[in-house]
């Protein structure tokens, strides 16, 4: 009896598993076919409930999208912009996020909406990032900064002087971040 409703139940997960209220077919490109002079797509992956397309703006803004999703859409937006940094504070991330977001060439069948996180920020508040906002009656956005692994640099090591103590830590220097910029519908 054990063993039956054993099977039973690992038959309803997989079952559970394998229906996805958002379809395969809706993860589709983001970014529009045709692209504005000067922009290029530098790469479109897709795996089973993801798509992910990285896209180079002629200032050298690179600007990444992420849909996926199973039981509700979710994207993000990921700008790897000249100046950002882990210690970047948060209106100039805001501003960086208001500049590339409108220029994003988006495809008509786009699940990724700009312009949603864009509405997110001018009506939010909040001091510091991360943070998490509302995004209208629809779900919630997350504004944050995150370490660029692309430009992780290992740190030389270097020993103190003999006989010489270091009394103060060394300041960690700043590091090249990325603005993540993420919406979720509302379950």
């Amino acid at each position: 009896m054990r063993l039956v409703l054993l099977c039973l139940s690992l038959l309803s997960v997989v079952a559970h598993a394998q229906d996805c209220a958002v379809e395969p077919k809706v993860l589709v490109a983001q970014y529009a076919a045709k692209l504005p002079k000067g922009l290029k797509l530098l790469s479109t992956k897709k795996e089973k409930r993801l798509v992910r397309q990285a896209l180079k703006l002629a200032d050298g803004t690179e600007v990444t999208v992420e849909l996926g999703g199973c039981e509700r859409v979710q994207y993000r937006f990921s700008i790897k912009a000249a100046g950002l940094t882990t210690k970047t504070v948060g209106a100039e991330a805001v501003a960086v996020a208001k500049r590339v977001l409108p220029t994003l060439p988006m495809s008509k069948d786009a699940l990724a909406e700009p312009r949603v996180v864009l509405a997110a920020i001018e009506e939010g508040s909040f001091t510091s990032l991360p943070a998490t906002i509302s995004c209208g009656t629809s779900g919630s956005c997350r504004l944050e900064l995150v370490p660029d692994a692309s430009k992780a640099k290992k740190k030389p090591t270097r020993a103190a002087p003999k006989g010489k103590a270091d009394d103060k830590p060394a300041e960690e220097p700043e590091s090249a971040a990325l603005l993540v910029l993420s919406y979720d519908a509302a379950p």
